[in-house]
């Protein structure tokens, strides 16, 4: 309740004192008083504050608070990220592991809706080739010639490919769940950048100033 309490302080422009609940707690303990209350302990602390001032606390720009919740929505969002595509990597060791080969950099929203589309080599030899191209045409940046290549490569790999797992397997869920996450995570992150971008260059002396410190 106190973070709705610092917006309605806040709103209204009334000037406070932000304390540490445990410093709180503990010097509300310290008193003398025997009927603890919350009321007997808000007046005690008041008072504490009115005999011993403590420095008003400084108030964020709603733009500074935005950057903080976005920044701290990037961080969570990119430490998704990696923890599944660790997990990704562990899945398909065990699915398709020869399908880290089909581009020289596996990674981005292209390879990884290949390997949501095709977790497991059977599922590659039992598409038509024409199916396989017409889904890499519809990537982003995937013509015609480079749809026909990957397609090609995607089949000698399904050929040559020795999984430890059955396309049945529920290593394939776990890989399917790992690849949506880090599409979210991704989308996640960008969002939160873009958000970022837009606030940053707005009012950054204003912003500034109201960081502590």
């Amino acid at each position: 309740y106190s973070r709705r309490l610092q917006a309605f302080l806040d709103m209204h422009e009334l000037r406070y004192v932000m304390m540490n609940p445990l410093e709180a707690k503990r010097k509300t303990k310290d008193d003398l008083h025997q009927n603890k209350t919350d009321k007997l302990d808000a007046m005690y602390l008041a008072k504490m504050q009115s005999e011993h001032p403590q420095r008003l606390a400084y108030v964020q720009s709603e733009e500074y608070q935005e950057l903080m919740a976005n920044n701290r929505i990037y961080e969570q969002a990119s430490h998704d990220l990696i923890t599944n595509k660790n997990r990704l990597h562990k899945a398909v060791q065990l699915t398709f592991p020869e399908i880290e080969h089909l581009m020289a950099n596996p990674r981005g929203k292209n390879y990884w809706s290949i390997v949501l589309k095709f977790p497991h080599p059977n599922i590659v030899l039992e598409t038509k080739e024409a199916d396989i191209i017409d889904f890499l045409k519809s990537l982003s940046g995937i013509g015609e010639k480079r749809a026909n290549d990957l397609a090609q490569m995607l089949i000698r790999l399904a050929k040559l490919a020795c999984p430890a797992v059955k396309k049945s397997s529920a290593h394939i869920r776990g890989l399917e769940m790992a690849i949506n996450n880090i599409l979210s995570a991704e989308e996640t992150c960008q969002t939160a950048l873009k958000e970022m971008a837009k606030l940053a260059p707005k009012r950054d002396l204003e912003i500034l100033k109201s960081i502590p410190g």
